[in-house]
């Protein structure tokens, strides 16, 4: 089982986020922390692989620069070639994301949490790779970060894709709102335990969980 401080990050000082942990896991999988100076690289390569509307890099760096763990890129033979992106949300991000408030680039300060605020959800803003090798290791990422570090928190997802919504029945993901009256938003059911334990298990996440 995950330990109770993987889980809530809480220390005898009050919560504090382990990012240094969240970044280990990730980059157990070749996916970095996306620095300010990447931004530009990472919202170029969400602008190729993402259909319809994103977040501009204005946007996805001020998110990033507010949590300090909502981007991870993974680059192959020096190219950007997959990502994950996600946010922790506030009870007032959440409130904003089922009104239909908080669409895919109006991100404010008080939705999201930063390194020393519980999250009360997680968003989880798009994955993508280029190939199907980097989008088998988007998941993985996605799914480490959801059992590992938001195992008690409700994520929440779109799909505009047929692949995307697909990917939703896979997670076992259910409609839950039409913020905007249109597109659907998906909520997690609970963490695929079949998928994530077929998946984890050569990460270190499962190094973790391991331990006694």
């Amino acid at each position: 089982m995950v330990s109770d401080e993987l889980k809530s990050g809480s220390l005898a000082s009050g919560f504090n986020f382990p990012l240094e942990r969240l970044d280990k896991a990730f980059g157990s999988l070749d996916f970095r922390p996306v620095q300010q100076s990447e931004i530009g690289d990472f919202h170029a390569l969400a602008d190729e692989l993402i259909d319809g509307e994103i977040a501009s890099a204005e946007d996805i760096g001020r998110v990033q620069e507010w949590t300090r763990r909502s981007l991870h890129m993974r680059r192959w033979n020096g190219r950007p070639d997959g990502f994950v992106a996600s946010i922790p949300l506030s009870g007032s991000g959440v409130s904003a994301l089922l009104a239909g408030d908080f669409g895919f680039s109006n991100a404010r300060r008080e939705w999201v949490c930063g390194l020393d605020e519980r999250a009360s959800a997680l968003l989880s803003w798009g994955l993508a790779g280029r190939t199907p090798h980097a989008q088998a290791a988007a998941l993985r990422a996605l799914l480490v970060g959801w059992r590992g570090f938001y195992a008690d928190v409700r994520v929440y997802a779109r799909a505009r894709t047929t692949e995307g919504k697909a990917l939703m029945r896979r997670l076992n993901f259910e409609v839950c709102a039409y913020p905007d009256g249109a597109h659907e938003l998906y909520g997690s059911t609970g963490f695929p335990q079949k998928l994530g334990d077929m998946l984890l298990k050569r990460t270190v996440l499962g190094e973790w969980e391991g331990i006694a």
